[in-house]
């Protein structure tokens, strides 16, 4: 009796030591600090604060489950850094993070300090995922040896590629497509852009405003002139706004217009251009649930409707900006599943190995890293190319032209 009872006692001790032991010896992540540098003041400084909210709600549910690198548990700790979305200011926020800060890996970079930083960052052997440019297109300055740790997360030049030919399967009967940028946007990659387009046979026009312009009207005469029937632009959001209020003003109202980049508020728009010059506007479209040609991984799907709603909550107010899923989370996604494959989160060179030419997993869809021919190494990743327009006062997905490989 008294050797059941000691055998009993040793049971009882045991279930309450993982009742109560157990939880306090819970294995605890360890950390990983990856930088984010873009505006977060001045002109251009609203949008990049407009991602943050969403991008943390993100952030969080993916730390939840965290990753795994032989056998240990890691987790993710965002820092974001102001580059005033000039040379100088990437520039002193890479070395702050850097010097400072001691951070290894960057994410999410699009603005247009791409040069100042990667400067600072490859000789470092940090690691950079970022959109391309014309300072960062495969001919242009990007040079796989001397830029050995950048990777193009979001290739923002093949994303406008992508974004006319979804135009055109929208439209095809359109005339011809005008093309509107800055001339701060000119350089080797238009001539990129060109090249494809032309090869595509699609039809279109350029023209090219001074920064600062705020009177359209001489262009968008051009553009019909030319005729054009669409005008489509480069990514700078207040000029396209302005076109399609004044091409409305000047009853030409047939012509459609949008702008590379995701939709920021509907409400914007429609306060800028009115509600009816507002209606159909193009904008790239990122919402993975609503993708039509693209598969994307039913778990990353949910969590990224899950982040809307726990943003929503701690703002208070709807959360409606879709377009930073294919962003700073894809890239931590391509990040943590490089990791992994390279059994290493603090080596450069094998976590590099690993994303060259490697296959990821994300909130964009499912890619192989390719651009072997086009950019002298395989670091170009993936997208659905979808698009997305103004109807009524939210955005609704309007057409896809989904990603292919590039040689």
């Amino acid at each position: 009796m008294k050797k059941w009872c000691a055998i009993g006692t040793i049971l009882l001790a045991a279930v309450i030591g993982l009742s109560t032991g157990g939880s306090a010896a819970a294995e605890q992540p360890t950390i990983i600090k990856v930088g984010v540098i873009m505006p977060l003041s001045g002109p251009a400084g609203p949008w990049g604060q407009i991602g943050i909210p969403v991008g943390e709600a993100w952030e969080d549910l993916f730390n939840k489950e965290g990753f795994r690198v032989n056998g240990k548990l890691y987790n993710f700790q965002t820092v974001y850094y102001d580059s005033l979305n000039t040379p100088e200011g990437g520039a002193s926020a890479a070395r702050r993070m850097i010097f400072e800060d001691k951070v290894k890996f960057i994410v999410g970079h699009w603005d247009t300090s791409f040069l100042a930083v990667a400067a600072i960052t490859n000789p470092n052997k940090v690691i950079l995922i970022a959109r391309n440019g014309n300072e960062a297109v495969g001919g242009g300055a990007y040079n796989p040896k001397k830029m050995p740790y950048v990777v193009f997360g979001t290739p923002s030049h093949e994303r406008f590629i992508s974004d006319v030919k979804a135009i055109v399967a929208a439209f095809p009967d359109y005339k011809r497509i005008g093309i509107s940028d800055s001339t701060l946007g000119k350089g080797i990659g238009w001539d990129y852009v060109d090249r494809d387009l032309e090869a595509a046979g699609i039809r279109y026009h350029h023209e090219w405003y001074p920064p600062g312009t705020t009177d359209y009207t001489a262009y968008i005469t051009r553009f019909k002139e030319a005729g054009c029937d669409i005008i489509y632009g480069a990514g700078d959001v207040l000029a396209a706004m302005m076109i399609t209020k004044q091409r409305w003003d000047m009853g030409l109202k047939y012509i459609k217009t949008g702008t590379s980049g995701g939709l920021l508020d509907p409400k914007m728009y429609i306060d800028v251009s009115g509600y009816d010059a507002s209606q159909g506007f193009i904008a790239e479209h990122a919402a993975p649930w609503n993708y039509k040609q693209t598969a994307v991984n039913p778990k990353f799907i949910k969590m990224c409707q899950d982040a809307m709603k726990l943003a929503s909550e701690r703002l208070g107010k709807p959360y409606n900006y879709t377009a930073w899923t294919d962003w700073g989370p894809s890239h931590l996604q391509i990040l943590s599943q490089a990791m992994e494959k390279a059994g290493s989160v603090d080596d450069p060179d094998k976590i590099m190995n690993a994303i060259r030419g490697g296959t990821f997993d994300t909130n964009a869809g499912k890619y192989t890293m390719s651009g072997e021919k086009t950019y002298g190494s395989p670091i170009v990743f993936g997208s659905a190319g979808a698009l997305s327009i103004i109807q009524g006062d939210k955005e609704v997905y309007f057409s896809e032209s989904p990603w292919k490989p590039l040689p």
